[in-house]
């Protein structure tokens, strides 16, 4: 203790300042308090478990950390301000120059911005945790056995049928047709049960030009054709590549079997970094419902089609099993629930005449009695010009209904499935193979995708940057409120919040009979009716300080340091208001409605910067406005 109050009086004769703002005990407080913040990020995710959940970076507001954050935060503030209240170097009449001024506003700032910034310290502990239990290589080579595992899961029957197949590399290059509507029945087709597979190489034609609606323009002589486009590729903004159809290709040598199989596999389960799904990256074009590719992505799935196929022609149930092993004590280490066996699952996978897919795993634990099956995947459904009429039994494929169009006319030549597989009704349904060969084992894909997701989303969200200004705005005004209450008193501080709500109140008022009177542009009226009365404020204790009395103007200075960035950025709101104005102007009267694209406002266009400079502009403001205050303080009562 004596030491502590050696050190106070060290402060006091050298740093009079420092010493009364108690800088030195609040930061050490408050460095004290982040590294217990920092454990706490470490600690909050050791169990895997914890990371098998959506937006798992919001985890600090979810689970109440950010309550806790709270109450430590205001205690300490309230506590620094009790202590600091005891001397006020005005009302002691200490000599004081506008830098000493300025220099408290800045270290209550500091003071406050460490006091409220917990959250940093969380994450960043919670990142630290991430990348030093996670690394990047070893998730690497873990996510490379997860997606090759993921083949024989065989818990969506959808991606084992013969159009996902990429690999050997003539599949890669060719356009695999399941229109039935489209397919030519004079060349080779491959049919499972109600679908229809035919694969046709394809050529592409590049297009540069765009419409007035900034889309590509099909090039000729296929738009006039009106050709089907079977996708394209976009290479950003300069072109894009439309690829359609051009002959039928055989290639039954390489297809073992038209049904579901292993061979078929080739979907990405994951990727470093996203999440490999389908679903992420394709999109449909126009009408077609042809979907725009992804190269890197096909490339990678066809990889993982190339090396399943691989290793299902060693024909090896010893290196089946081995990749099983590996999955599975991968899913383990991320605990992720099922109760797979390698060697079982390794039976269940093993055929080695066809490696047809014969039993089905489910996506979750059932519960006793449950009956319905989430992984059941909906019925297979043609376009509803397509005439394909079979109950859910396949009982009967009615080949002699009439066909009827949308606009109720009878179609006579339309295409029946019984037409491309005459056994149908003696075959059982892919959706009825599906639950009839469902097991009792379970593995929670979906809970080792959201791990994944949460891995990758510590380690690449940017925390700081996307939340740093909140905390710095609440710095700046609580300090701002605080150096105001420090010069100006409590009374004077009152009335200027009283003030400023019966002005906010009349603004308002004003601006609704203007809509109500006028209507019309009310966005300009309001903008330029605020700026008018914000430099007034302003003014007042600049140009006339002399003609009020002491309170009066001090309701004017504290609005003034309070409200200078709300100014500023009215400033700028201005400029954005006269932009958007003269922007519609522009498109108006433009023949093409892309001019729009070229629109942008000042504020679109600095972004998060703009927070930064109105900053910066408080601080500048608040070093030459102490000069006003030290006039403001040395006129009489």
């Amino acid at each position: 203790m004596q030491k502590i109050n050696k050190f106070n009086q060290f402060l006091l004769e050298k740093y009079p300042t420092v010493w009364n703002t108690k800088i030195v005990w609040m930061l050490s407080a408050g460095i004290v308090v982040h590294i217990l913040f920092f454990i706490i990020g470490y600690l909050s995710h050791i169990n895997p478990m914890s990371l098998q959940t959506s937006n798992v970076t919001d985890d600090y507001f979810r689970d109440g950390i950010i309550l806790i954050h709270l109450i430590i935060s205001i205690l300490m503030i309230v506590g620094w301000l009790i202590m600091m209240f005891r001397n006020n170097a005005f009302k002691n009449f200490y000599p004081n120059s506008k830098e000493k001024l300025f220099l408290q506003f800045v270290q209550y700032f500091v003071i406050i911005f460490v006091c409220t910034t917990f959250y940093f310290s969380y994450m960043v502990g919670f990142r630290t945790f991430i990348n030093s239990k996670y690394p990047d290589a070893e998730m690497k080579q873990n996510i490379e056995t997860i997606n090759l595992g993921n083949a024989f899961l065989s818990q969506n029957l959808e991606l084992y049928t013969l159009d996902n197949r990429l690999s050997p590399k003539q599949f890669y290059d060719l356009y695999c047709e399941t229109d039935i509507k489209k397919i030519d029945r004079t060349k080779k087709y491959h049919v499972y049960y109600n679908r229809v597979y035919q694969f046709n190489s394809v050529y592409s034609k590049t297009s540069y030009k765009k419409d007035k609606y900034n889309e590509f323009i099909v090039p000729e002589p296929e738009n006039s054709q009106k050709k089907g486009i079977v996708y394209s590729q976009r290479d950003g903004n300069k072109s894009e590549t439309f690829f359609f159809k051009k002959e039928v290709v055989d290639v039954s040598f390489d297809i073992k079997s038209e049904g579901l199989s292993f061979y078929n596999f080739s979907d990405l389960f994951y990727e470093n970094g996203n999440n490999g799904g389908s679903r992420a990256y394709t999109g449909y074009y126009d009408e077609d419902n042809s979907t725009f590719h992804n190269l890197e992505i096909k490339k990678k799935k066809a990889e993982v089609n190339r090396k399943t196929a691989e290793l299902l022609n060693k024909k090896s149930p010893a290196e089946i099993e081995k990749l099983l092993s590996q999955f599975l004590k991968v899913s383990n280490k991320f605990a992720i629930e099922n109760n797979l066996d390698a060697k079982q699952w390794t039976k269940m996978v093993y055929n080695p005449s066809e490696f047809n897919v014969r039993y089905f795993i489910k996506k979750y634990k059932p519960s006793i009695g449950q009956e319905c099956d989430p992984n059941n995947p909906p019925a297979y459904d043609y376009d509803s010009e397509t005439a394909v009429t079979i109950d859910s039994t396949v009982s009967a494929v009615n080949a002699d209904a009439a066909i009827v169009d949308e606009n109720g006319r009878i179609v006579n030549d339309s295409i029946l499935i019984r037409d491309f597989n005459p056994e149908i009704s003696s075959q059982i349904s892919p959706e009825d193979y599906f639950k009839k060969n469902t097991t009792d084992y379970y593995y929670y894909t979906d809970n080792l995708k959201e791990f994944l997701e949460s891995v990758d989303d510590v380690k690449s969200y940017d925390f700081f940057s996307q939340n740093i200004h909140i905390y710095l705005w609440i710095a700046f005004f609580l300090s701002t409120f605080i150096f105001s209450f420090r010069i100006t008193g409590l009374k004077s501080l009152l009335f200027s919040v009283i003030s400023a709500g019966l002005l906010a109140l009349a603004v308002t008022l004003i601006t609704v009979l203007y809509a109500v009177s006028v209507s019309g542009k009310e966005e300009f009226f309001v903008a330029y009716m605020v700026l008018f009365i914000s430099v007034f404020i302003l003014s007042i204790p600049i140009f006339a300080m002399n003609k009020f009395n002491k309170l009066i103007t001090s309701i004017f200075v504290n609005v003034s340091m309070n409200g200078f960035v709300l100014f500023v950025f009215l400033l700028f709101g201005i400029v954005t208001i006269h932009q958007k104005a003269a922007c519609r102007e522009m498109v108006y009267n433009s023949a093409q409605s892309a001019a729009y694209e070229g629109c942008q406002s000042i504020i679109d266009s600095l972004g998060l910067g703009l927070s930064y400079i109105i900053l910066i502009c408080g601080f500048i403001f608040i070093f030459f406005y102490t000069k006003i205050l030290l006039k403001w303080k040395a006129r009489p009562e």
